[in-house]
């Protein structure tokens, strides 16, 4: 595009100088015819003013011609295995006076692109956009949800049907420059006696569609996932993504999967179908399947969740992913349940589409409007690939002035714009000073680098430096706002060779290099925040259950006995038959002094629990240590009944994972990492489990202590 030549406010001109003609599809100005020189000032000062008003003309043609000059045609953005966007924390080995930032999508001033006109369209609740740039018809591509949420638009449905007592509508709509968008009137889907209607698909829930070019079979060429329920997970396919053939029931999937924005794609790199959908276990998180055939899916587990320290507040509500460069993106949402029910659109990237890791935990990358907007409530981001106009990614969302709660809802589509490969990039921390970034080793894939940086007030130096950190070559500085820019350094030299790269950044910002590969791809090791150096506490945090039951519950139901414990006074938990009874603290420190941050409150390096336990029954007794909701569980081993029995764990606070496994415990699904976990203990329980079903279970308990060591 050529660059913009800014016009005057106002420009005055002798009247002939102005005349223009229409040439094929423009106006080009037209020499005036000559009229002589004027009653006073020569020729000498009309010729002059010819030049002037020649000139002037010129500029104002080229920048009419500038500003109406057609955009580039869009373009998908394929993958690139040379490209290192450097948010991931593989490339970057050391950053000096640098920080990673989030990249700033600007929203599109005509913000909503498409209102919710029409009268099938009853509530577009959470929208989930579906979007595709198809190269192939030249054409944006859309698929959303519509949600029938009053009694009376779904009496006007073509043999009216719910879900979740409402109706479900796929609607669809096209667009030739992706900003402006029609509603084809499609007669497939018949509301109200009509059939020009923008209906695709019905009883198709939280519905991810996209176009699969892997698919030998032309009739398949665009697939369909979705849900009607928890567990009850549906895929469709389609020859054109507007006429769908009925659903299929896939395998593979559990009662706790679905209920979000489901969305899969074909993954070239791994030969397989992938699908992100929701995993409920009491809160949100985000699960993965992969499939060679689109029927029978194996579950990759629980892939992201919510930290700690938020806790339930916020959840990851589900998860649109992408592959871009080398690696995957994905716009997780996140549903802020205790502060308003908002919902905000944030960052995340995973080298294998397995660990997934948030950019910028709690601060969102397409944030959501002012207070009284459109988009002041809740953000929804697209799924599909990444789409590309003119040096902007395309990022298309719904945006909400309602909090994510009931279905009358409304939620427009939107676009953001965002330079290419400016998802996150590193810049100075003080401006006054140089940034300085080291990379990971590499190997040098081409005989050219080339960069995407924000140097248009600054500039980036490169150096290539050998396995020793030695200099090898530096190249001639880098200015301007650039994106793929190649380096004026031959690489020839050390093409093949393991190097590093040393970026100077001066009032910089690096997104991204290309050019080289990672010697290493694996994660680097999470280096944990250093556990507080707290000497052992002398007394240890003792529960005696000598004057009642100290904040302690039964699954079924508790009773406390002041007297005939190992010591003292003791609680019994009751279950049914077949049930394992289970007793448990409560997660308030103000109750229990179980609760908190173990290295803090206990002291030491360690902490032992003991405690005495009697059974009716023999069988096997369990410990479980809560952060949240999600445990880790150890296994005592077999109780002898009838008598009270003493059992004891030692357990050290800076073990790994896999040392905590190891010795013998075990990580639910959503669990927290084990540092997390005795950093932020909510709750503990035990649970017995009889060899043998019995009429009436119990488990008594009596004299718990947990020490530091």
């Amino acid at each position: 595009m050529p660059p913009f030549v800014p016009v005057p406010s106002r420009l005055t001109f002798p009247r002939r100088a102005c005349a223009c003609r229409r040439a094929s599809s423009r106006w080009e100005p037209v020499s005036p015819a000559p009229q002589g020189p004027p009653t006073s000032g020569g020729p000498a000062r009309w010729n002059s003013s010819v030049r002037t008003v020649h000139w002037l003309r010129l500029a104002l043609a080229f920048a009419v011609s500038a500003l109406t000059v057609p955009a580039a045609p869009p373009r998908q953005i394929p993958i690139d295995p040379l490209k290192q966007l450097v948010l991931d924390t593989r490339v970057i080995a050391q950053a000096d006076n640098a920080r990673l930032v989030l990249g700033t999508p600007a929203k599109d001033p005509r913000n909503p692109l498409l209102p919710a006109d029409r009268p099938w369209e009853n509530a577009t609740n959470n929208l989930y956009p579906n979007v595709l740039w198809d190269e192939q018809e030249q054409v944006f591509k859309l698929w959303y949800k519509d949600v029938l949420a009053d009694k009376d638009v779904i009496a006007q449905m073509d043999r009216p049907s719910t879900v979740h007592d409402v109706g479900w509508y796929l609607l669809y709509a096209t667009s030739k420059d992706g900003v402006t968008w029609q509603k084809p009137a499609l007669g497939l889907h018949r509301f109200a006696g009509s059939d020009a209607t923008n209906i695709v698909a019905r009883d198709t829930p939280n519905a991810g569609v996209f176009k699969d070019p892997h698919d030998p079979d032309p009739a398949r060429r665009y697939k369909m996932v979705y849900d009607v329920g928890l567990g009850k997970l549906r895929t469709r396919v389609s020859a054109d993504g507007i006429h769908w053939g009925e659903p299929r029931e896939v395998n593979g999937f559990s009662p706790q999967h679905g209920d979000t924005h489901n969305n899969a794609f074909w993954d070239p790199r791994l030969g397989k179908y992938v699908w992100f959908t929701k995993l409920y276990l009491g809160e949100r998180l985000v699960a993965r399947f992969e499939s060679d055939d689109f029927v029978n899916w194996r579950n990759s587990g629980m892939v992201l969740r919510s930290t700690v320290e938020e806790g339930r507040n916020s959840q990851t509500y589900c998860l649109p992913v992408f592959p871009y460069a080398n690696l995957y993106l994905g716009y997780v949402m996140m549903y802020n349940v205790g502060k308003g029910r908002t919902v905000d659109c944030e960052l995340a990237w995973s080298h294998d589409g397995v660990r997934w890791q948030r950019v910028a935990p709690g601060t969102p990358f397409l944030p959501r409007g002012a207070a009284g907007t459109y988009d002041s409530q809740c953000i929804y981001a697209q799924s599909g690939p990444a789409i590309e106009q003119d040096g902007q990614l395309q990022i298309y969302y719904g945006g909400s002035d309602f909090p994510h709660t009931g279905w009358k809802r409304h939620c427009l589509f939107s676009l953001a714009r965002l330079r290419v490969d400016g998802f996150a990039g590193y810049e100075p921390v003080a401006a006054d000073r140089t940034a300085v970034l080291t990379s990971s080793r590499l190997r040098l894939a081409s005989d050219r680098l080339a960069v995407s940086v924000d140097a248009a007030r600054g500039r980036l130096d490169l150096e290539v430096l050998d396995e020793r950190n030695q200099p090898l070559g530096r190249a001639p500085p880098v200015t301007g706002d650039v994106t793929d820019h190649p380096i004026d350094l031959d690489l020839r030299p050390w093409q093949g060779r393991t190097v590093r790269l040393r970026f100077t950044l001066t009032g910089a910002r690096l997104y991204a290099f290309r050019g080289a590969t990672l010697e290493e791809t694996t994660l680097p090791e999470t280096k944990p925040a250093p556990l507080p150096r707290v000497a052992a506490k002398p007394e240890p945090r003792r529960l005696g259950f000598d004057r009642d039951v100290e904040g302690w519950k039964g699954t079924d139901r508790i009773e406390h006995h002041s007297a005939g414990g190992a010591a003292g006074g003791y609680v019994t938990a009751h279950r049914g038959k077949a049930l394992n009874p289970i007793l448990t603290s409560v997660a308030d420190a103000k109750v229990s002094p179980l609760t908190g941050d173990w290295p803090d409150l206990l002291g030491g390096d360690s902490a032992t629990l003991t405690w005495r336990a009697r059974t009716r029954h023999a069988g096997t007794l369990r410990l479980d240590l809560f952060a949240q909701e999600a445990q880790w569980t150890y296994e005592t081993g077999q109780t002898e009944p009838g008598s009270w029995q003493s059992h004891q764990v030692t357990l050290r606070y800076d073990w790994t994972d896999a040392q905590a496994e190891a010795a013998g415990w075990r990580r639910a699904q959503n669990a927290f990492s084990w540092r997390e976990t005795l950093r932020h203990i909510g709750r503990l329980a035990l649970a017995f489990a009889p060899a043998e079903p019995a009429v009436e279970q119990s488990l008594d308990l009596d004299e718990l202590e947990v020490r530091g060591r």
